[in-house]
């Protein structure tokens, strides 16, 4: 008996260890979530991409076009830490002996929410204007109601050097102070902050070089949400010549 009872109580503890083993990891590895946006450019780049992340493929089938998030809406789960993003010309990934156009590790840390995105207009060329992918973290912490808070991405390469943001209620930013400055390519908004809160309303986004000039006419960022928070990517046109003429609105939450 006392031996049937010893190993009644070996396998009830092996049993609680893997338990408690398997909750453990579960808590490590969640609570981070992702989504991923196309700005990578190429003048031969007519193709869509297969994104992979720690090796499983993440993007629809047909692959992800330029300009696209993915998803649509919201964000998927992905694990703490170092997270391997691999880009393949769409139809290549998993296929034996493909070769990744980008190999890009991510370091995720716990519990926040993030853009990774796919930038540059070379295929080979050095950084920074070579494509890799790049995290960034957001803030979905929501705003009061009637507020919205907006954020602008440096994804384009051929801007030249860091821009400055005007988010205005008219269509002229005479006498505006900048709403964000000094936004290089590769980083956020982060002068004086990464978002700024505004009262809801229908706004002019200017894009301008450090002196004020503008570098294309202005987006109308629509009136009619209540509250959210939303982030702005500056990207290149899809052949890479040049920077695309309008920011792309992405709704990071409402």
């Amino acid at each position: 008996m006392s031996h049937l009872f010893k190993a009644l109580s070996l396998a009830l503890s092996v049993l609680t260890l893997s338990i408690v083993s398997i909750f453990a990891a579960s808590c490590g590895s969640s609570g981070n979530q992702y989504r991923i946006f196309n700005a990578m450019s190429n003048p031969n780049a007519t193709f869509n991409f297969d994104v992979t992340i720690n090796g499983a493929i993440v993007t629809p089938v047909g692959g992800m076009g330029f300009q696209y998030v993915q998803p649509s809406k919201g964000y998927s789960s992905i694990s703490s830490g170092s997270n391997t993003v691999d880009v393949y010309q769409a139809g290549q990934a998993g296929t034996a002996g493909a070769q990744p156009l980008v190999h890009s590790t991510v370091n995720l840390s716990g519990s926040n929410q993030y853009t990774i995105v796919l930038m540059g207009n070379s295929p080979t060329g050095p950084p920074p204007n070579g494509w890799a992918a790049q995290g960034f973290p957001d803030n979905n912490t929501l705003p009061s109601a009637g507020n919205v808070e907006l954020r602008v991405i440096n994804a384009a390469p051929s801007l030249p050097g860091a821009v400055n943001i005007y988010i205005v209620p008219t269509e002229s930013i005479a006498g505006a102070t900048p709403t964000f400055t000094g936004v290089a390519y590769g980083q956020p908004s982060q002068q004086p902050t990464e978002y700024a809160t505004l009262p809801t309303g229908s706004y002019w986004v200017y894009v301008t070089t450090a002196q004020g000039t503008p570098l294309f006419p202005p987006y109308n960022f629509p009136s009619g949400v209540t509250t959210g928070i939303y982030t702005f990517m500056l990207t290149d046109t899809q052949n890479g010549f040049t920077f695309f003429e309008q920011p792309i609105p992405l709704t990071d939450m409402q």
